[in-house]
Order: structure tokens, then sequence, then C-alpha cells
């Protein structure tokens, strides 16, 4: 119902669920031993559907008018990066720039000998939605929906530098930077989506989501500080808060799925994003569905998904200043893999599923830097508790 809401229609009772997960990231550093491990247990998701059948004769007309209020959450931030470098354009050297109107004079554009970046994340997107849905004659299903996201991010970023005798005095020098970032918005967004079941054994589908469009508010703070054995120069800007209107991309999906009978069914989606200021993103899907008896069904599933940044450019640093997080995240490309096992009984049903996800970033400490080569590994697992009516 998520990727298309024309998918509500194929309810036919009333039917209550709601999901318990565990959550556990752990990122590496590419060619090192640096590691970094994030454990998080949350409630993805809630959900209640009415389903209201319609007085018909025979399988013509509508069929079924379906409600659903639900809750989601759509991505989660919780993780943790530790990574190191051997030299690199310095920070200092960045803040030393015409771009940036401070004037440090041990600030100069050498090499850093060392440097090391630690970044913590939490977060999510949220959002609830109320789907509308109708069956006709058991082969059309067209539905609607409408969203609002809710985001939080608070990130917390300590990047350090190391230089050995740079000046006359032969005096050690080192820059930190410690920043701290909270995002915090809502908007909302409409969907679309239609089901043609020309046989029994075949659906085809399509959807559309608007862009999201919401107001997000960022919180910043920072210190940034330059030592040497004999001087020590540090800013520390007051908190500052920004409002900026956004818009996320439009997103369609096509999807196509063949049912054997009450065996099982095979089903492939293609998802695409489309957005200013972004790059357009792909996503395959494929998942299986496995009856062996009645009331046992056994799944699984694996989506690959594009980077919305072919060129890994990092963010740049305001002039002013006023934003300490210079790091950004360029995310490469992501791949999942599912397999559950779940029972459907007369009144309850139960699903244990696991998920594992593959994601690939390079992670900048600022603009100028060398990226480091970071590697997530997320494994999720849900427990899925319904009720529906017999």
């Amino acid at each position: 119902v998520h990727d298309n809401p024309a998918g509500l229609g194929l309810y036919r009772r009333f039917e209550a669920m709601t999901s318990l997960e565990v959550n556990i990231d752990k990122t590496w550093q590419t060619g090192t031993g640096n590691n970094a491990t994030y454990t998080t247990f949350r409630l993805p998701q809630a959900s209640v559907v009415f389903s209201l059948p319609t007085p018909t004769l025979g399988n013509e007309g509508i069929q079924f008018h379906n409600l659903m209020l639900s809750y989601r959450r759509l991505n989660s931030f919780n993780r943790s990066y530790l990574a190191k470098g051997i030299k690199g354009v310095s920070l200092g050297a960045l803040v030393d720039s015409p771009t940036i109107p401070w004037n440090i004079p041990f600030c100069t554009d050498l090499l850093n000998r060392t440097n090391q970046m630690k970044l913590r994340e939490s977060g999510y997107v949220d959002e609830f939605a109320f789907d509308w849905s109708m069956n006709i004659s058991n082969q059309w299903y067209v539905g609607v929906g409408l969203g609002v996201q809710s985001y939080l991010l608070n990130s917390s970023g300590d990047y350090y530098e190391t230089f050995d005798s740079i000046n006359v005095a032969g005096d050690y020098y080192d820059i930190e930077n410690e920043t701290g970032l909270i995002l915090k918005g809502l908007s909302c967004n409409f969907s679309l989506g239609i089901i043609y079941r020309p046989t029994k054994w075949l659906r085809l589908g399509l959807s559309m989501h608007t862009p999201s469009f919401g107001v997000l508010r960022t919180y910043t703070s920072g210190t940034f500080s330059a030592r040497t054995d004999s001087v020590c120069f540090s800013y520390a800007p007051n908190l500052t808060s920004v409002d900026r209107s956004f818009r996320l991309p439009w997103r369609t999906s096509a999807s196509v799925a063949c049912q054997c009978g009450a065996y099982g069914m095979l089903a492939f989606q293609y998802d695409f994003a489309h957005g200013n200021h972004r790059d357009d993103v792909h996503t395959l899907k494929a998942g299986l569905e496995v009856i062996p008896v009645m009331g046992l069904y056994i799944n699984a599933g694996y989506a690959y998904e594009s980077t919305f940044k072919k060129t890994y450019a990092p963010a740049v640093m305001d002039p002013t200043f006023d934003r300490q997080d210079t790091y950004s995240i360029c995310p490469k490309w992501s791949q999942y893999a599912s397999v559950a096992v779940g029972y459907r009984g007369n009144y309850f049903m139960v699903q244990a599923a696991y998920q594992f996800r593959w994601q690939n970033n390079l992670l900048y400490a600022h603009e100028w830097a060398e990226p480091y080569d970071m590697t997530t590994n997320t494994h999720r697992i849900v427990i899925t508790l319904g009720w529906h009516q017999y």
C-alpha cells in the first residue's frame, strides 16, 4: 500500500497490525580496522484497515470500499562513523581562504599529517497516512492516499587534525572542529495508483507519488579551535535556527506479479524518483512468496537502489560560517535482501522477517578533504503481529 495505494483494494476484511524491530548498523572504513556499531529498537509500522463490502450481483461493479489509517517509519538515521586519514588539505586552509572572512595567520595551505572523523547520527522520517481504495469487478483496483511526513535528524561530529613542527618555533599544531546539527520539519504528499488483473494469475500495477512539500527548521552549533604550543584561538558561534522550504522528488513505479493459484506469487517492481538539484534514483525490486501449506507463508526479496548523487561533490561551506557542520555524506548505492516466514490463522497472524542492507558511502570531513570510503551493513529483525476479522 505504501508503494501503490491500489493494493489496499485487495483486502476483504477488517485487519489491524503492528510491528516491532531491532536494527543493528555496523559501519567500517575500507582498508582499515575502524568500525562503529549502533543498535536501536523501534516500532516501524502500525495500521488498521476497514473493509466495506457493497451489495452487488455477482462479480460486476464495485465489490469493496477500503480505508486504511497507518503509521510508517520511512527512514532511520541511526548510525555511527569512525574514520582516519593520512595527509590531505587542512580544514584550516579552507577557513583561511578568501571565501571565509577570518584572519588566522597560522592556518596555512599545508597538508595535515593525520586526521580523524567521528560522527554520530540519530533520527527518522515518519509518515502518517490515510489511504482509500476500491475493488471493481475483482479486476480493477484504484486507490489514492494522503501522507504527512515528520522529519528529525540529530547529528554530532568531531573532526581532528594534527601536524608536526610547521612553524619557525617548531610548535606542534592541531585543529579541531566540534559540531552539532538538528533538523526538524513537516511535509505532505499525495499518491495515486491502479492495479489491473486481466487474468487470475497476472497483476499489473502503476502508481505515482507527488513531491513532498514542507518546511525544515535547522539548528546548528559548533566550536572551531586551532592550537599550537604557544597560541590558542577558538570560535564558538551561538546556536542558530533557520527556516527553509523544501520539496522532495516525484516518484513513480510500475509492477508485475504472477500468482500461481494458492501456492505462491512472484513479483517485480521498478521505481523512478526525479527531483530538482539531484540525480534520478532507480530502484529495482523482486519478491517471492511460497505457500507450502494453507496458512504458512515463506517470503524472500531483493532490491537495488542507485545513488541520487552520481558526482560525489561534498557540501560547500557557508561563507558566513554560520553552519559549522562542514561534513557531508554522499551515498553511492544500496542493496537489500530479506527472508520471512509467517502464519495466518482464522483471527490472528504473525510473521518473523530478517533484512540485510549493504550500503556504500563517501564521508567528507569538509569540502576540500579527501573522502573516507565507508561501508555500512544493517541487520533488521522484524516481528509483526495482527488480528483480522474471520
